[in-house]
């Protein structure tokens, strides 16, 4: 063993390329390498020559590793592929709560692209130039999927960058203005009546769009059935949130025309708007031959206890509503009595239901409890903040046949 210890020669490793970068004081230009000179060359000039053509992979990682996160985006976008790059340039440059890459489509460049086009709108005004705007989308419209604004005071044509955007497939668009401070001017919030007509037009003539998030827009039955006319054309939409505006039965009986044989809508949204019993009404109607929707939410409106009877009377002849949301509406006993008809059939595919903030009382708790002993579709079923008694054994009985089920789901 000493014999072979004797022969071994330890083995010498070269110097690590970061200490003939600089970082060791006794750097000697002449021990650099040629690739090495290359790569600092074009790391230097990249601004003006972005071209990356023929270098080879490991090469060019190492250039995208040493490249400033502050490049123009429009020559980044077509010459920068690396994801290492566009991680580091998203967390250097956003909030760690929207890193969400998973929000994005799992790649970093569409993550800061996105974020990137969001800004640009929001800090859009009026004077400024449009075309300039739409000519740099044209660079990365390739890795914007989801277009998004939280505020818009230069009231963009949104058909126009839509047009731009060939994989576009959501829009979740607010209209208003962030940090106003002592300037508030209710005029500035809100979408305007050309905001609407641009919207219907995007939500036309798009091929890919699924989703179309419209919430806090303070938008009434006029600018809905401007909005409208797109809607009624796409064949694509299959996610439609009309949340916090202004919508009144007149605009749920517009809504309604969505979900007719032709519907391709799964998912409706109205919460916290102006929609009366009339407008149950409406839905129920429209529910009765519809087989597309899914997921259904009117939380936080005023059905009344007779709207909320005849939307669910509706829902008797409904065989695709797996999740509905009545929460807030001052519902009573003609609701339950309504809903009680719709969980005893057999074919009923109501799973999660929300009736919490309403009116029901333990009497009531007690109809659904009868009715849940021959349910086994129904896994969730929220009715805090009731009338019901405290302690209600009523209450834990429907809760225990609700446990029950999910755990018959599971199996």
């Amino acid at each position: 063993l000493s014999d072979q210890v004797k022969r071994f020669k330890p083995r010498k490793f070269k110097e690590k390329q970061e200490t003939l970068l600089g970082k060791d004081k006794e750097f000697n230009a002449a021990k650099e390498s040629l690739s090495l000179k290359c790569i600092k060359v074009i790391v230097e000039n990249f601004d003006r020559n972005p071209s990356t053509e023929g270098i080879p992979a490991k090469e060019i990682r190492e250039i995208t590793s040493r490249l400033p996160i502050d490049l123009d985006p429009k020559k980044a976008a077509v010459f920068i592929h690396d994801e290492s790059y566009w991680k580091r340039a998203c967390i250097q440059s956003l909030s760690p709560s929207a890193c969400q890459i998973i929000e994005h489509g799992l790649t970093w460049k569409q993550l800061f692209f996105e974020h990137h086009l969001q800004t640009r709108l929001e800090s859009f005004k009026e004077d400024d130039d449009i075309e300039e705007l739409l000519e740099e989308i044209e660079k990365y419209q390739d890795y914007i999927f989801c277009l998004r604004f939280r505020q818009m005071p230069g009231h963009v044509e949104v058909d126009r960058v839509c047009e731009r955007l060939p994989n576009l497939t959501k829009i979740d668009l607010q209209y208003g203005i962030n940090k106003i401070g002592m300037d508030f001017d209710r005029r500035l919030f809100g979408m305007k009546i050309s905001d609407a007509s641009c919207l219907a037009k995007s939500v036309k003539d798009s091929e890919n769009l699924t989703s179309c998030v419209l919430t806090g827009n303070l938008m009434d039955d006029d600018l809905l059935r401007m909005l409208m006319t797109g809607l009624y054309k796409s064949s694509t939409i299959t996610h439609l949130d009309v949340s916090h505006n202004k919508i009144t039965n007149h605009g749920v009986r517009l809504l309604a025309k969505l979900l007719g044989a032709r519907s391709v809508l799964t998912s409706l949204a109205m919460a916290d708007n102006q929609i009366h019993a009339e407008g149950g009404r409406y839905l129920g109607r429209a529910l009765r031959s519809n087989d597309s929707l899914s997921s259904l939410s009117l939380r936080l409106n005023r059905l009344t206890d007779e709207g909320g009877r005849m939307l669910l009377e509706g829902m008797r002849d409904n065989s695709s509503v797996t999740r509905l949301n009545l929460s807030g509406n001052s519902l009573g006993s003609e609701s339950v009595s309504a809903l009680s008809v719709v969980l005893r059939s057999p074919e009923s595919p109501l799973a999660v239901l929300d009736l919490s903030s309403n009116s029901l009382t333990s009497q009531d708790a007690s109809v659904l409890a009868s009715t849940l002993e021959r349910n086994e579709a129904l896994v969730s079923c929220d009715l805090r903040m009731n009338s019901t008694d405290e302690g209600c054994e009523e209450v834990a009985k429907v809760e225990q046949l609700l446990h029950r089920n999910e755990l018959k789901s599971r199996a």
